[in-house]
């Protein structure tokens, strides 16, 4: 078949069917006897004209039908009742009645027979038109459109139940799912099974070996400096569990003189140089006195009721937890790592569980934030279970627990951080 809207290849071949019908009329019409010629009647060449006749016209049905469904024709009209959908709104229309069609029709010959593909026109009706589509399936700015790089979420899925009633599946994208509601794990007497006493002690003379190395020299004081906001952070809360823990601690009654010390070293922001060297040194070094058991005289006396939000900020206990993920991370990543530092994961995983817990307290403004509060319990109990499954030589479970709370930490932080 000729190329559509191809007219002189249809055209030649309309010739073609033309020729071919002439040619079998005359072998009808005509018989070779030996090397002659001999003619049949007259009545068999009208026979063969009627023959060409009839084979002409179906060479020009064929021919209109060529040329009609390419090149520069329109569309095939639409017939009345079919739904014509509009590209650029995406919204259906139905069309019926004869005159709808023939408006239709009447267009798209308009078109067929006097406008190119390429040219810009307009018909009666106002319909603008670019060769045989019209312009209002273009958008108005395609380009700005093209560049659009908003992303969509995608549909939510449904399932169905054993009604058939679709339900909707969440989206992961588009809703996000708030932590599982968890208990909370206790109250104030749950202190003992966050954090053993042996445990607070060795944290608090960790902190204070740390601050006796740097404290003494302003060079080591400076090199330090970002440390040990942190490091007294963590002291004054600990001091404030040590008041509140089931178990003796060996200063316990002085807990108050510490959580107060150590409060006055984040009273300001600290300063390189020597003011603010010798303002921590001499805080320290009463802390220092009080762990002893030699409580200096004419210490100011502690408020009895300082919360935990007055004593420490969160910001900076947040930093002790991210500063106990990381290690349990780096130093016990493996099976064999584990294994053998069951002493560090223990006392790592038990100070996160406990500064997750402080942070739920009144004063940090979340006490009544159902949502942080699942995020803290979820750390709480992953914390819980690391500590267990080092004890057990469960790696995997070890393991999936660690993964656990840097999820939930992300996850945390994407929603509070900024608060």
């Amino acid at each position: 078949m000729p190329a559509v809207g191809d007219s002189g290849n249809s055209n030649f071949n309309a010739v073609r069917v033309r020729s071919d019908v002439r040619n079998s009329c005359r072998s009808h019409a005509c018989q070779s006897v030996g090397n002659s010629r001999v003619e049949t009647p007259h009545s068999g060449e009208r026979g063969c004209v009627s023959l060409i006749a009839a084979r002409g016209i179906v060479g020009a049905i064929l021919l209109g039908t060529c040329i009609g469904c390419g090149g520069n024709s329109a569309p095939e009209p639409v017939t009345g009742g079919s739904a014509v959908t509009s590209p650029a709104s995406g919204s259906a229309t139905t069309q019926s009645g004869t005159s709808d069609t023939s408006t239709v029709a009447a267009a798209l010959t308009q078109n067929k027979s006097t406008h190119a593909r390429d040219e810009v026109w307009v018909d009666e009706k106002g319909q603008k038109w670019f060769g045989n589509v019209p312009m209002d399936a273009f958008f108005d700015e395609p380009y700005t459109i093209a560049s659009d790089q908003t992303s969509l979420a995608p549909l939510p899925d449904v399932i169905r139940g054993e009604d058939s009633v679709p339900i909707p599946v969440p989206n992961p994208v588009s809703d996000p799912i708030p932590p599982t509601a968890v208990a909370d794990v206790g109250g104030d007497d749950s202190w003992g099974s966050l954090i053993s006493a042996t445990a607070l002690d060795e944290e608090v003379k960790s902190i204070r070996n740390f601050m006796n190395e740097n404290l003494p020299a302003v060079g080591t004081f400076n090199s330090s400096m970002l440390m040990l906001p942190p490091k007294a952070a963590a002291l004054a809360a600990l001091a404030e569990v040590a008041a509140k823990h089931p178990d003796a601690v060996s200063w316990k009654d002085d807990a108050a003189y510490i959580r107060d010390l150590a409060k006055k070293m984040n009273s300001s922001t600290l300063e390189r140089g020597a003011k603010d060297q010798k303002r921590l040194l001499g805080l320290f070094e009463s802390v220092s006195d009080i762990l002893n058991r030699s409580r200096p005289a004419g210490l100011e006396e502690p408020p009895a009721t300082d919360s935990f939000a007055e004593a420490a900020e969160m910001r900076l206990l947040m930093m002790r937890m991210d500063e106990a993920e990381k290690r349990m991370r780096t130093e016990a990543g493996t099976e064999g790592a584990m294994s053998s530092r069951k002493d560090m994961i223990s006392h790592e995983a038990s100070m996160m569980a406990v500064m997750a817990k402080i942070v739920t307290l009144p004063g940090y403004g979340y006490e009544d934030d159902a949502e942080f509060k699942g995020y803290a319990n979820e750390i709480i109990k992953s914390a819980q279970s690391i500590r267990d499954s080092a004890e057990s030589n469960d790696f995997a479970t070890y393991e999936a627990a660690l993964s656990k709370i840097s999820t939930t930490c992300q996850n945390c932080h994407s929603k509070y951080k900024n608060d």
